[in-house]
């Protein structure tokens, strides 16, 4: 992964049959006021050929602020879902695409909004997801990407997919993780409602997992209980023993509920916790290890280095000037 200046000029892609949903996300995580979150503000350009009123899915229509030359200098350049995916795109909307691309612009497709990545070249020899349902579809229309067929989301730099319907929601809390730090995206996910993180290597859609028994507390409890004791050395078998399931048993429902293993949840959550320490305190690299439960710094290093591809003081020296940056605007 790599981390890249603030994205501030979001471009939209309306195309006939977009997803009222997808611009509805687009239009929580960034055209909403938040800069009392820590992020924004955000310019937000709705762009369509000739800046013509779109029909959307299932009904109304969305008025255009920008020609397709308005993605054109764009930071972010995101094309929504359609209501039929292998529509045709229409060639002026491809260039356009590809123009920004070439830009340098950050560029994602919520959903099936792969499809319009695909028809201008974009997803070859790169990482692709869509709706589970249209993954076969996905695949014929760009077989020269690298398909994923059980994520939530990829990742290649500077073009990402997301599956449906709400994992284009977690691409784009991921983007402001990315863009902005972890805080601030937790921050975002509890205005919204949301898990703060959802990994995108986790399974677009889970088997169900048996309910939990009056004489077990379930997997959601004993998440919620991990959580708060990161910091304490709590390994696996914890986990195990406060679901009061055998080893056996709860590694098939985590699995099947999270699409990762138990080890693999616990490691990531710990290294989220050592971000958020990292932006929004001072506290030394060697008590952040140990208040995050990773022990000592060279294994902080090691694991963030891993989950985020820099170390701790590059990451603080990123994002706990963008956080300071942040409250001082506000409270001036």
């Amino acid at each position: 992964m790599r981390y890249f200046s603030a994205m501030r000029t979001v471009g939209v892609l309306l195309l006939p049959g977009t997803r009222m949903f997808d611009l509805a996300v687009i239009g929580e995580v960034w055209a909403q006021d938040r800069t009392d979150s820590g992020i924004g503000p955000f310019t937000v350009r709705l762009c369509s050929s000739g800046r013509a009123r779109t029909p959307v899915s299932p009904f109304g229509d969305v008025a255009a602020t920008h020609g397709l030359a308005g993605l054109d200098g764009c930071d972010l350049v995101l094309a929504p879902g359609r209501d039929d995916p292998r529509a045709p795109v229409p060639p002026a909307a491809v260039a356009a695409l590809r123009r920004a691309h070439r830009a340098g612009a950050t560029v994602a497709g919520l959903c099936s909004g792969a499809f319009t990545l695909a028809a201008a070249g974009l997803l070859d020899g790169r990482p692709a997801t869509t709706h589970w349902r249209d993954l076969d579809a996905l695949a014929v229309v760009a077989p020269r990407a690298d398909l994923q067929r059980d994520v939530l989301y990829t990742d290649d730099g500077g073009v990402l997919t997301s599956a449906g319907v709400v994992g284009g929601l977690d691409l784009c809390l991921y983007l402001v993780r990315r863009d902005h730090g972890a805080d601030v995206a937790a921050t975002l996910a509890r205005r919204l409602v949301m898990p703060p993180a959802r990994e995108g290597g986790q399974r677009q859609y889970v088997d169900t997992p048996l309910p939990p028994s009056a004489g077990r507390p379930g997997l959601a409890s004993t998440m919620d209980w991990a959580l708060a004791r990161l910091g304490d050395g709590i390994g696996v078998e914890d986990l195990v023993g406060h679901a009061r399931m055998s080893e056996r048993t709860f590694h098939r429902e985590f699995a099947a509920a999270t699409g990762v293993t138990p080890g693999r949840w616990l490691r990531v959550q710990r290294v989220r916790y050592a971000q958020r320490l990292l932006e929004t305190t001072s506290l030394p690299v060697e008590r952040v290890a140990e208040r995050s439960g990773l022990g000592t710094a060279a294994n902080l290093r090691r694991r963030m280095r891993a989950e985020a591809g820099v170390g701790p003081d590059s990451y603080r020296r990123t994002f706990r000037r963008s956080t300071v940056e942040a409250c001082t605007s506000i409270s001036s």
